[in-house]
C-alpha cells in the first residue's frame, strides 16, 4: 500500500512539474522576442545604420512580423476619430469624424533621417517622407465652405500626396521581471506637412450627388484652406495610431535587445 501511495504522489509530483516548467516556458516566450536572423543589428547611437533598418522592416515586413511585434503598418485604424470642430473666424468652417478610420500608404514612408537612438533614450525623432497618405471609413460631417452649406454622412477619403511626417515621442524604460529594459512611449506628435490635399466624400449634400460632387470640387480646390481646418485633427488621428504599432514592438522587443554588443 505504502509503495503504491508513494508511487501516486510521484506521478503527481512529475505531473505537476511538467504544467510548471511549460508555463514558465511560455511566460518566457510571451515576455520577449528578437528581430529576425537576417536583419543585422546596430550600434547604439548610429543613427544612419537604424534609419537604414528601419527601411529594410518596412520592406521586409510591410504586413508585419508577429515574432517581434511588428504589426501591420500598411492599415492604420481608429473608430470615432473627430477630425475638425467648426470655428466661426475660418474660411472653412467643419465638423467632421471619422466613425471608423483606416490610414493607408504609411509602409511606403522614406525615412529621411532619425536621432536618439542611444543606450538611455529620452527623445526619439524622425522625419519621413509618404508618397500617399489615404485615410479613409465612415464618416459624419456639417458646416461650410465659401458659401456652400454641407451636412452629409456616407464614406470618405482624404488622400495627403507628397506628404512629409516630422514625428517626435519621449519615452522612458522599464525593468521587467526578466531583467530586461522595455521602452514605453510617454508622449508623441506627429506634424504631416502634403504638398496637396485630395478629397472625395459622398452624400455630402443629401439626396444630391450633383451638388455632393460640386462640393468635392470646391473642398479640392480650396485645398490649403480645408488643410488648415482639418490639420491638427488629422495629425493627431495619425500621431495615436503610430503610437499604437510602436507600442506594440516595445512591448514583445526588450529595448536592452535593440543593438549589437
Amino acid at each position: 500500500m505504502q509503495a503504491i501511495a508513494f508511487e501516486k504522489i510521484n506521478c503527481n509530483m512529475v505531473k505537476n512539474f511538467v504544467i510548471v516548467t511549460i508555463v514558465i516556458f511560455l511566460s518566457l516566450q510571451c515576455q520577449g522576442a528578437d528581430l529576425p536572423s537576417d536583419i543585422a543589428k546596430c550600434k547604439a547611437g548610429d543613427n544612419a545604420c537604424i534609419r537604414d533598418k528601419i527601411m529594410e522592416l518596412f520592406k521586409k515586413f510591410p504586413k508585419g512580423n508577429p515574432e517581434f511585434g511588428m504589426p501591420n503598418i500598411s492599415a492604420l485604424s481608429k473608430n470615432n476619430v473627430v477630425i475638425s470642430r467648426a470655428s466661426p473666424d475660418a474660411p472653412v468652417q467643419l465638423n467632421f469624424k471619422f466613425l471608423d478610420y483606416t490610414c493607408y500608404g504609411f509602409e511606403n514612408a522614406v525615412v529621411v533621417n532619425t536621432t536618439g537612438w542611444t543606450k538611455k533614450p529620452k527623445v526619439i525623432e524622425a522625419h519621413l517622407r509618404v508618397p500617399s497618405l489615404r485615410m479613409g471609413g465612415e464618416y459624419e460631417g456639417s458646416g461650410k465652405i465659401l458659401f456652400l452649406t454641407l451636412n452629409g454622412k456616407g464614406k470618405g477619403l482624404v488622400e495627403l500626396v507628397d506628404c512629409t511626417a516630422f514625428t517626435k515621442f519621449e519615452i522612458r524604460l522599464e525593468k521587467r521581471n526578466n531583467g530586461k529594459n522595455y521602452a514605453k512611449i510617454i508622449k508623441m506628435k506627429v506634424d504631416l506637412e502634403p504638398k496637396k490635399l485630395k478629397a472625395n466624400m459622398e452624400n455630402l449634400v443629401p439626396n444630391s450627388k450633383e451638388l455632393s460632387d460640386s462640393l468635392n470640387d470646391v473642398l479640392n480646390n480650396n485645398w490649403k484652406d480645408v488643410w488648415n481646418a482639418l490639420s491638427d485633427g488629422i495629425s493627431k488621428a495619425f500621431s495615436e495610431a503610430i503610437a499604437e504599432k510602436i507600442t506594440q514592438v516595445f512591448d514583445v522587443l526588450s529595448y536592452d535587445d535593440f543593438y549589437a554588443e
